[in-house]
């Protein structure tokens, strides 16, 4: 919680470990960075207080315009700068931490219609905040974003008046907003556009004094913040509709349920002690870059076909897991980060599910892509017997899902 200067907040942590506190610039942006009285607080500063505590380190956040707080990390006059999406400009001299926050960009209309421009159509009227995320990255796309207005509370107006076609925001930031607004005001239509994450923004110059900082840094972040993406109900029903239409049938090939067969045939007997040795040999095998047990699972023909129906759908599919009885992996198409499935939910609900519904689990950050996922799997059966042998696991990677879902909506539109 910070103090009003008159100039600026300032928060200087209360920790001698540093010669020189860390210098952070930020603005107001709710629910992120938000001003209460002569406070600031928001998820943002909580997670860093969380995490320079973590690190034992001293730091002060400033409160300038947008504007200036980038400018100032790329003169060195302040080492990073928050809560920042992925910007062309600051990739020249800084780099963009872990994320702090999830935001999911949807499109505000009143249109029912898709909104991508197209051939004979005039051009989309979009306005934006004053030196937002949102306004940022309409305006790299080639959007002319007119007129930049200070609030939400004006794109709601602008939108009841007609003089726009739709605005860009983040769902939660415009639900807060709702909350104080006449009800004629909320927009009819909301479409998916994408998730951002927000992170910090930490000056290159910074990071070359202090080298492993970065590191230390996100995974801490980690620490603090270990799910920062929900997936709300409509989205769900989304991805239910698009995995019942795309994937639902996998399971039921019989290829796959040959392989899963053959396994537990040949690793049933496998103790508990055993499949942790294997578990480990797995990770040691990963670190080296390859080993005999890493082929058995990715060298193999049921392999070849996940990759190939990974490879059909053009980056939707970020995995697919083949398991057997014991959670074990019968075949991948990626390099997975566990040889047992056992202890997870991914497996263990759809494994144990008396209605053989699919288990679609939480919002997960993948840090080697920058991306997010969610994993939907569902029991493989013995087709003569009935029961469950083994788990089909499938990552969808979510923008991609809920663009693909989008698309469709639009086709049944245009019909």
């Amino acid at each position: 919680m910070l103090r009003v200067t008159t100039l600026c907040l300032l928060l200087l942590a209360t920790s001698a470990t540093a010669a020189e506190p860390l210098r952070l610039n930020t603005d107001i942006f709710p629910p992120y960075q938000v001003r209460e009285g002569d406070q600031l607080s928001g998820s943002s500063i909580k997670a860093l207080a969380c995490i320079f505590d973590a690190l034992d380190m001293e730091y002060q956040i400033r409160v300038l315009p947008w504007e200036r707080a980038i400018q100032e990390v790329g003169d060195d006059k302040a080492d990073g700068f928050f809560s920042a999406t992925r910007m062309n400009r600051a990739n020249n001299f800084a780099t963009l931490s872990a994320p702090l926050a999830l935001e999911k960009w949807y499109w505000y209309s009143n249109q029912d219609r898709p909104l991508q421009p197209a051939e004979g159509r005039a051009p989309l009227r979009v306005a934006g905040i004053r030196g937002s995320n949102e306004a940022n990255w309409l305006r790299q796309r080639g959007y002319r974003v007119d007129p930049l207005v200070s609030s939400t509370s004006q794109l709601l107006q602008l939108l009841q008046r007609e003089r726009i076609d739709a605005f860009l925001a983040d769902q939660q930031t415009l639900r807060i907003e709702l909350t104080r607004q006449p009800t004629v005001l909320r927009p009819r239509h909301a479409r998916f556009q994408q998730y951002t994450t927000l992170g910090v923004y930490f000056a290159n110059r910074y990071l070359q004094r202090h080298p492993g900082f970065m590191e230390r840094f996100n995974q801490q972040v980690f620490n603090c913040l270990p799910e920062i993406g929900v997936l709300h109900a409509d989205e769900r029903q989304r991805l239910q509709q698009l995995y019942n239409l795309l994937f639902a049938s996998w399971r039921h090939e019989p290829r796959l349920i040959e392989a899963v067969m053959q396994h537990n045939s040949q690793h049933n007997q496998l103790s508990l002690p055993q499949i942790h040795t294997r578990d480990q040999q797995w990770q040691q095998e990963r670190a080296e870059g390859g080993g005999p047990l890493i082929d058995e699972v990715m060298q193999n023909p049921t392999a070849d076909w996940l990759r190939a129906r990974q490879q059909e759908h053009d980056g939707l599919v970020s995995e697919i897991l083949l398991t057997g009885q014991q959670g074990l992996n019968v075949a991948t198409s990626n390099l997975s980060t566990d040889y047992w499935q056992g202890d997870e939910a991914k497996f263990a609900e759809p494994f144990f599910a008396s209605e053989g519904q699919p288990y679609m689990g939480q919002l997960g950050y993948d840090q080697s892509t920058r991306r997010y996922q969610v994993h939907i799997s569902s029991g493989v059966r013995n087709p003569h017997s009935g029961e469950v042998i083994g788990v089909l696991i499938i990552g969808l990677d979510i923008e991609q899902a809920l663009r693909m879902e989008n698309a469709l909506h639009d086709g049944a539109l245009a019909n």
